[in-house]
């Protein structure tokens, strides 16, 4: 299968703005499975929840949902790109999963960091998605940075780790690399680019978007300008997780007990 990453600066508070982009950058380009950043309709730094609530939709049938919805039916792809999805009183900073004109889920993210924890409620759980080439599992951005989350989903079966991300720091482009080599399990993580305004100052999101191999080696990468990745990818050849150390990586994992998330 055809995996690809997209990365933008993305408008703040403006999703047919972002609509556009997309639709532009795709272009004619072939994939079969796509990620895309977190947040990738409206942008990240919220004053408040009241301001994020302008924005926030229902992750299955929203205004977001059904452009991605059309766009993967034109595309004949996969989807997985992140929302402020509302639930009731509830915002979560959610990726949503569609392939193909269908819709396949969603998946809350987890793990919040200290801006984040203000806005939104935070995922209880983890599971993976299927859409026919490829059994995967998503992680958003913070999501990357706990070992355990990655590992679960491994554990589940997932042949390919994606996360959508939106980091100005240098850490996460690191960690990516990490996340795939414990497990032995490509990686797709979608940055943005771009500047946003954040407490008076203007905050720089640095790209570097990746495809990552088992091993840790980069498949495909970018700088800080828009772009989109593509690298070949064998679902097939990811489904016993071994390295040049150990013929079954997770059945050494199995020595160690692992929960899923909950809700504190």
């Amino acid at each position: 299968m055809i995996a690809a990453f997209l990365q933008y600066p993305v408008s703040f508070g403006d999703p047919a703005a972002n609509f556009g982009k997309v639709r532009d950058l795709v272009g004619s380009t072939h994939f079969d499975l796509m990620v895309m950043p977190e947040l990738f309709n409206i942008g990240y730094f919220h004053d408040s929840r009241e301001a994020l609530s302008r924005h926030a939709e229902s992750a299955s049938d929203g205004p977001s949902a059904q452009f991605l919805l059309q766009l993967s039916a034109e595309k004949d792809a996969t989807f997985i790109a992140g929302i402020a999805e509302r639930d009731g009183d509830r915002i979560y900073n959610t990726a949503i999963i569609v392939s193909r004109g269908r819709w396949l889920g969603k998946q809350r993210k987890c793990h919040l960091s200290r801006l984040e924890k203000p806005l939104f409620s935070p995922g209880d759980s983890l599971q993976c998605f299927d859409d026919g080439n490829c059994h995967f599992g998503v992680l958003t951005c913070f999501d990357l940075w706990m070992p355990e989350a990655a590992r679960l989903l491994v554990r589940q079966g997932a042949q390919l780790l994606c996360c959508p991300a939106n980091y100005g720091g240098p850490w996460t482009t690191h960690l990516a690399r990490i996340r795939a080599m414990e497990n032995a399990t490509p990686l797709i993580c979608a940055n943005r680019c771009g500047n946003e305004m954040y407490a008076g100052k203007e905050e720089r999101f640095r790209g570097e978007s990746q495809i990552i191999g088992p091993m840790g080696e980069v498949w495909a990468s970018a700088t800080e300008e828009a772009s989109l990745g593509v690298s070949l990818i064998d679902p097939n050849s990811h489904v016993l997780k071994s390295n040049p150390m150990c013929d079954d990586l997770m059945d050494e994992a199995s020595r160690y007990a692992l929960s899923g998330p909950h809700l504190r």
